[in-house]
């Protein structure tokens, strides 16, 4: 008896089998047809896309994202004609959504802010950025964090919904730094003559712009000179920001050192009272 009910069984899952081929193959079909259109999707979009000023990134991910949509929306219509309940499958599908997103918050959050970063653009590969605490050059930007080589060789993994809630500044992005260094001249000196020696010595200097050109300023009277301070600007994309300040400041020494300009030493004053 509990042969026959076995055969029964499956005698009676072969039939429906059988008479679910029709809708199998119409849905497989579907599923085909979808994946086609959806490779057609990506293709245009990449090549629409790619005649525009959209970063490469950002076509491959906005691509991506249009062929990933299609799909899933060929599988649950592929679903349907094969005779699933979509419509508890896709609520089913949305209370563990939820669920997830409460586990994996942080991580989403990061994946959205990757998405908007790469549409927005607020940096590129190769720029160098400060983000909070973070500062050197993005070597990556990718969908969950920016990876950035610091100045000392490390790579910092910032996660990108960082980017949305700490300062972010871009020293590359409009191809002008301003740089700056105080220096001191002893009171004796003439200062417009010493202010216009540091501007031919920064002017002189390899990578310093013409436009807009260097200036010095009369900083304030200070204990033992007169303190000036030297301002230029550099593109930071061709020249190494670090170098430029050192070679400045050396530039000016010599250029005061030549012109006879005294950077006096601080003056200490020690008044002695000798005890009786």
């Amino acid at each position: 008896m509990t042969a026959n009910l076995f055969v029964d069984s499956l005698e009676k899952l072969w039939n429906d089998f059988i008479s679910l081929l029709p809708s199998i193959a119409a849905g497989l079909v579907a599923l085909l047809i979808f994946y086609l259109v959806a490779r057609i999707t990506r293709w245009l979009t990449r090549r629409y896309l790619g005649k525009t000023r959209v970063s490469e990134l950002a076509v491959s991910l906005i691509s991506s994202t249009a062929f990933i949509a299609i799909l899933v929306f060929g599988i649950f219509v592929c679903l349907g004609v094969m005779g699933v309940n979509t419509g508890a499958l896709v609520a089913s599908m949305g209370l563990l959504g939820v669920a997830i997103g409460f586990a994996l918050k942080d991580v989403i959050e990061n994946f959205v802010a990757g998405f908007v970063v790469i549409l927005q653009r607020p940096f590129e590969a190769g720029d160098m950025v400060i983000i909070g605490d973070v500062e050197g050059e993005v070597l990556e930007v990718r969908v969950r964090d920016t990876i950035i080589r610091m100045y000392d060789g490390r790579k910092a993994f910032v996660p990108n919904a960082m980017i949305f809630t700490k300062p972010l500044t871009n020293n590359t992005r409009t191809r002008r730094r301003r740089m700056d260094f105080d220096v001191g001249i002893a009171y004796s000196d003439d200062t417009a003559r010493a202010m216009r020696v540091a501007v031919e010595a920064l002017s002189g200097i390899d990578g310093v712009l013409d436009d807009p050109s260097p200036f010095v300023v009369a900083r304030g009277f200070e204990e033992s000179s007169v303190g000036l301070k030297a301002y230029f600007w550099i593109d930071p994309v061709e020249t190494d920001f670090l170098k430029a300040r050192s070679e400045a400041i050396a530039g000016v020494k010599k250029s005061f050192q030549e012109a006879g300009i005294e950077i006096p030493f601080p003056i200490v004053t020690v008044n002695a009272t000798a005890g009786v």
